[in-house]
């Protein structure tokens, strides 16, 4: 976490097709790095999720208990994007005045902060947070991906502990539609965070969430490849890509490149948005060697393979499909650090 840092990330976005890319920032999941975390309330929830919060989502450790032994009471959070805290309020009192909305209780948000994504558009708003546990930031601080923002708390309008999330395109402004790097979800869901100071996403829109690690994305795909979007399926941004495959010696590939800065082992994933029309034997390699076989027809966050990369290094993943008739997607990379 930085205080009132200046500093501006440029990213090169370079492709032979033309992808559009997607203004929204890419947002993670603000809890720790593979802990589960159930959706008790998604974009146009019943009980409160309507009006100018319709967009918003409610998350917690699937306990309704309301007291301090609800398993999600005090857990960490972390920034699910990079950008500037806009709005910072601290100082109400967990389990007190939990049953309205009203001044005492910051209008229902309770403790709550806004970041403005580096991207300078969009607003991210979390709430709920635990008495004093972000007394350690201030209006004007600059927080990286991953960097550690405080705990979830039981504070303002709320019925047990949980963490209410939404995007705005101003500080105080109406929640807008949008999608989680894990996946799109619903009411229901268990969603895995994948938040990180040493974790990016390379989206197939052209769109980038890049740490320290990593200072350029080349992402491409190589043929015939086709926009979709749906309401249901778990996929990264707003859409992923199809190309139906010919035979099985279709030419045809979907590409990311990436530029290494910091040597070290890597973990890298990848968004798969599940359909039985897809290709059972989607074939990834890391460079020119075959890595991974996976049958795309089950949306999942896939390993495909762990690799040491050099700083200043360039390095592929591409993926290939050779099931006639059958659609090989491309959706994102998740490439994490050791």
């Amino acid at each position: 976490m930085k205080r009132h840092s200046l500093g501006i990330l440029i990213c090169l976005i370079v492709s032979t097709t033309a992808f559009n890319a997607n203004a929204k920032p890419m947002i993670f999941l603000p809890f720790q790095f593979g802990s589960s975390w159930y959706v008790t309330q998604g974009q146009g929830g019943s009980f409160s999720h309507q009006g100018n919060q319709y967009y918003a989502f409610d998350f917690n450790k699937g306990s309704n208990v309301n007291s301090s032994s609800n398993p999600a009471y005090n857990q960490p959070l972390y920034s699910p994007v990079d950008g500037e805290i806009m709005e910072l309020r601290d100082g109400i009192r967990d389990f007190q005045n939990n049953t309205s909305s009203n001044a005492d209780n910051h209008w229902g948000w309770g403790n709550t902060l806004v970041i403005k994504d580096s991207g300078g558009t969009y607003h991210i708003r979390l709430c709920h947070f635990k008495y004093g546990s972000t007394s350690h930031l201030r209006v004007g601080d600059y927080v990286n991906r991953g960097d550690y923002i405080g705990r979830l708390g039981q504070t303002g309008f709320s019925t047990s502990p949980h963490l209410h999330i939404q995007v705005m395109t101003s500080v105080r402004g109406s929640s807008v539609n949008f999608r989680f790097v894990e996946g799109d979800f619903k009411y229901g869901d268990w969603g895995i965070s994948r938040v990180s100071s040493r974790v990016s996403a390379f989206d197939d829109n052209g769109d980038v969430s890049l740490s320290d690690d990593f200072t350029y994305a080349s992402i491409y795909g190589y043929g015939s490849w086709s926009l979709y979007s749906t309401s249901y399926q778990t996929y990264t941004g707003s859409n992923y890509r199809k190309h139906r495959v010919t035979s099985s010696t279709d030419a045809s590939y979907f590409k990311w490149t990436f530029r290494v800065t910091t040597s070290g082992y890597y973990v890298i994933y990848a968004m798969i948005p599940e359909d039985s029309a897809n290709e059972p034997s989607a074939d990834y390699y890391f460079g020119t060697s075959k890595v991974k076989t996976v049958d795309q027809r089950y949306g999942e966050f896939s390993y495909i393979t762990t690799k040491y990369m050099s700083a200043g290094s360039y390095y592929y993943v591409k993926v290939k499909g050779k099931t006639k008739y059958k659609y090989l997607v491309a959706d994102s990379l998740i490439i994490r650090r050791m």
